[in-house]
């Protein structure tokens, strides 16, 4: 059996890159169907970050096999600003509104204030983490965020934050886990935060 592996994701990762975002699009689950096209998810939330302004991305190789990833603008005010004015212009009209899920993510994806919040001021960069189910559970996440924590120090990025959904509990239990806390949350979101220093881990 092939051991898996950390490495930098490269451009030649999108379409495997692609294919997780969307089997764990359904807040952890599989959300082939959900929306017009199977391929919006990763436009929005995964494929960005191997193009944009200060982003990095690590992946789990799996003999060639993508399972798993972290992708991760370390300024996020650049990064929306080249997100509204440079990517979504092109990949938006890709997508058409076609399902209920349509309605909520493409106007989200089209707000120029999407990334902003009040987190931003403390903890500049964000990311996005997916795994597929054979490799939960086994460290990998933990693995993938200590490596992406380590660049964002190297790159002198003070902290990181991160929006993940009420409804991924999954989720919810991993974040305490691997450092983060929660710094704020409404109706169907909580978002996490955690400085890039080793003190701050936690067990």
């Amino acid at each position: 059996m092939t051991t898996p592996r950390i490495r930098p994701a490269t451009p030649a990762d999108e379409p495997q890159i692609a294919r997780v975002c969307l089997l764990t699009g359904a807040d952890g689950g599989d959300a082939e169907g959900r929306f017009g096209d199977d391929t919006v998810l990763a436009d929005v939330f995964a494929l960005p970050y191997l193009h944009g302004p200060s982003c990095v991305a690590w992946v789990v190789d799996i003999g060639g096999k993508i399972g798993g990833y972290v992708v991760a603008a370390t300024d996020t005010h650049a990064f929306q600003q080249w997100f509204t004015s440079q990517w979504w212009p092109t990949r938006g009209p890709l997508h058409t509104l076609k399902t209920p899920d349509d309605a909520w993510l493409l106007p989200e994806a089209a707000d120029p204030t999407r990334c902003l919040s009040d987190a931003v001021a403390d903890y500049p960069a964000h990311l996005h983490i997916d795994l597929l189910p054979e490799l939960q559970g086994a460290g990998w996440g933990r693995r993938l965020i200590d490596t992406l924590l380590a660049q964002l120090s190297e790159q002198g990025v003070q902290g990181v934050h991160l929006v993940a959904p009420r409804a991924n509990e999954p989720a919810q239990a991993f974040y305490p886990k691997v450092g983060f806390v929660r710094i704020g949350e409404d109706d169907k979101n909580v978002t996490y935060a955690r400085s890039t220093t080793p003190a701050s881990h936690t067990s």
